[in-house]
């Protein structure tokens, strides 16, 4: 059976632009809190769920360990 992206119900469309949107707002700020490339961060997460915020929080958790 194939599917077609015309299919997808606009509510999950809403609800996915609602988690990357979020999940990029708090990689921004955490990484401007910290001074980590923020734009970079930011728009990493607005591509691809859940890798950078997994990234972002283990490359920060190492740097507070030195």
């Amino acid at each position: 059976m194939k599917r077609s992206v015309k299919n997808v119900p606009k509510g999950v469309w809403a609800g996915l632009a609602a988690l990357l949107g979020t999940q990029a707002a708090c990689l921004f700020l955490g990484a401007r809190k910290t001074g980590r490339n923020p734009w970079v961060w930011g728009g990493a997460g607005l591509i691809q769920f859940p890798l950078p915020a997994i990234a972002y929080f283990i490359l920060n958790r190492q740097d507070r360990k030195k």
